[in-house]
């Protein structure tokens, strides 16, 4: 059974420590990579590493007070968090450099001006939609059969099916076609799962309609999880080291 815990954001606001590890688990890369791409432009590698560790601590004391119903996106709102952490680290600098102290922006004020002024730009909000669907695929891979879920790998991977496929594993063609079909459907239900249990606003479950991965065309479909698979787990080697210090955060 595929899962995915559609509580995700409930069990964070009661602190639920398999939560938050789960949120890391699923969010970690995108989210640290968003981190490195706004101190970058400030800070050198030691201090990027303080504002990481910073913004994961604020988002766990922070995340009771998320609220979806206020139409604030969970990347919008990742975003501010990483962003007044680093407008924080800048003015604490700069009052030192001057001598004397200066209030920094309120989280809430950086919640507004990002929120309508400077939303994340797209392709954080693709990195964390791409995230959701990596876990579908992984959840997937959990359950499937070894040799069924390969033959979908490859397929995902090489760009091949069919007769290559066949050669490269040793099994039917008539196999391959049903191994593909099979895992297909699980993860276009998977996916289904995870869009809308990692989705708060209808703003970012509407995302899925737009991915390719409605597509009714098998090509089309595993075309769309390619490119969406492939990217993440890009940024999954690059990135993920807020993920092996989460659990010194709680």
């Amino acid at each position: 059974m595929i899962s995915i815990n559609t509580d995700l954001l409930g069990r964070l606001k009661k602190a639920d420590a398999s939560a938050w590890y789960e949120m890391w688990d699923v969010f970690g890369p995108s989210i640290e990579r968003m981190i490195g791409s706004i101190a970058s432009r400030y800070f050198g590698q030691e201090t990027i590493k303080d504002v990481s560790q910073e913004t994961l601590a604020r988002v766990y004391q922070e995340i009771a007070k998320f609220d979806p119903n206020r139409g604030v996106k969970f990347s919008t709102w990742l975003y501010a968090i990483a962003k007044h952490v680093v407008y924080s680290e800048l003015t604490s600098r700069s009052a030192q450099k001057r001598g004397g102290g200066t209030k920094p922006m309120s989280l809430d004020d950086t919640l507004y001006e990002v929120s309508t002024t400077a939303p994340p730009d797209a392709e954080f909000e693709a990195a964390v939609f791409r995230a959701k669907v990596y876990r579908a695929l992984k959840e997937v891979e959990k359950i499937a059969d070894f040799t069924e879920f390969e033959c979908y790998r490859l397929r995902l991977t090489d760009g091949i099916q069919g007769k290559e496929i066949s050669d490269k594993l040793g099994v039917s063609e008539a196999s391959v076609s049903r191994y593909l079909k099979r895992v297909r459907d699980q993860i276009r239900e998977a996916v289904g799962h995870a869009v809308v249990g990692y989705s708060w606003t209808d703003d970012e479950k509407s995302e899925f309609d737009t991915s390719g991965l409605t597509n009714h065309d098998d090509d089309a479909f595993d075309a769309a999880l390619s490119d969406i698979y492939l990217q993440d787990e890009a940024t999954r080697r690059d990135y993920g080291k807020l993920q092996k210090t989460a659990r010194s955060v709680r």
